[in-house]
């Protein structure tokens, strides 16, 4: 998991090649809808919504794509763990191109401006909230392994 503002962004570049190619999607268009907006190596979505309580939370992880979350508007909680130490509850399904899993995690409390990236050992929930809940505006950025 990386962690950091997205100022920063491209010290990750060597990591992450089709970083740079995503948050120019993201600039060139300013009101993006919910669907997917591809960009070369992978694509973006703008969500919205309300956060959900922590301690419900299912957790996630991808093989195909690693996940950048950056958060625009609002507050976010995502929980994360290395993915050996949660318990799958259901196999890898590959249409959905996710694993699903449960276990106890971390919290990271994501504030506007800040990103995170999740690699395929990464599991995850995310738009959860430890406190109040809270509404969002981020977006998803799915870049192709």
């Amino acid at each position: 998991m990386i962690v950091d503002r997205i100022e920063y962004a491209a010290e990750y570049a060597a990591q992450l090649p089709h970083l740079q190619d995503a948050l120019q999607t993201i600039r060139s268009q300013p009101d993006m809808d919910g669907g997917k907006h591809p960009f070369p190596g992978g694509y973006v979505m703008r969500q919205t919504g309300l956060t959900k309580p922590a301690e419900d939370a299912a957790y996630e992880a991808h093989r195909k794509y690693i996940d950048v979350f950056i958060l625009a508007e609002g507050r976010e909680t995502v929980l994360w763990n290395r993915l050996e130490n949660m318990q799958e509850t259901a196999a890898y399904d590959p249409e959905k191109g996710k694993q699903a899993l449960q276990g106890c995690g971390s919290a990271l409390e994501m504030q506007p401006g800040m990103f995170c990236v999740l690699f395929p050992s990464d599991a995850h929930s995310a738009c959860r909230h430890t406190a109040e809940q809270t509404a969002y505006v981020k977006y998803v950025i799915k870049l192709e392994i």
